[in-house]
């Protein structure tokens, strides 16, 4: 009888030995060492630093005192005057010269209030103030009073007879003698009279401008025969201490 030799069995008589397959699905063990897969991982601690901290601090304590700021000063407002038209040196203030202006509180400025605009009206501008310059006590006064001991007189004189330069009260001028038409000049000084411009207008009828002139009483008379001539000159002076 002829043996039958076993699959699982060599010539020999020993049995074979079959690998084992590892399941498919299953991962394989993870060394003992190393880190669990799928573990997770536990939040990496920040540093705090001192510094970055106390810059933020004082930012916010900066932005909250800018906000306190601003709000304390657009609240507290002062309403005052200002020009919306051009008013020349010497010119009445009138009542369409004027517009007002919000400023913030607590400025140390002569600006005139709205609640003012009545003691305003009427004075004088002392400087030119173009339009929106503030109304204030430097630049608005009560212009030139007439005192014991003084005239007013009226000067007629062409382009040629006086300064180009715009004539304003309380310009200090000279009324000066002049020769006639064509004549020589005379030989010692001429003449003159000290006075200070009360009010000037142009007359476009005559096309002369009229200038009234504050001048002392006893030289009033002499004034006003040489200006009837109509030769006589007017010279601008600059202010007293300049």
């Amino acid at each position: 009888m002829t043996e039958q030799i076993s699959p699982d069995k060599t010539s020999t008589g020993t049995r074979r030995r079959t690998p084992r397959l590892s399941r498919p699905g299953k991962p394989a063990a993870a060394k003992a060492t190393g880190t669990p897969r799928g573990a997770v991982r536990p939040p990496t601690k920040s540093r705090r630093r001192p510094a970055v901290i106390a810059a933020g601090v004082a930012l916010a304590i900066v932005g909250g005192l800018g906000s306190w700021y601003y709000a304390s000063t657009v609240g507290n407002t002062v309403t005052v005057l200002s020009t919306q038209t051009d008013v020349a040196r010497g010119a009445t203030i009138t009542s369409a010269d004027l517009t007002t202006l919000q400023i913030a509180g607590g400025q140390d400025t002569p600006a005139f209030t709205a609640a003012q605009a009545t003691d305003v009206i009427g004075q004088t501008a002392t400087v030119d103030l173009p339009a929106g310059t503030l109304v204030t006590t430097a630049n608005v006064g009560a212009g030139i009073s007439i005192t014991a001991g003084e005239s007013i007189v009226g000067v007629a004189l062409t382009v040629a007879q006086l300064p180009n330069y715009p004539l304003a009260a309380g310009d200090r001028v000279r009324v000066v003698d002049t020769p006639i038409a064509q004549g020589d000049p005379p030989a010692t000084s001429p003449k003159s009279f000290v006075a200070t411009v009360f009010t000037s207008r142009f007359d476009e009828g005559t096309g002369t401008w009229v200038v009234d002139l504050v001048v002392p009483s006893q030289e009033a008379a002499d004034i006003a025969a040489r200006s009837a001539t109509g030769r006589v000159a007017l010279i601008l002076d600059a202010p007293k201490g300049e």
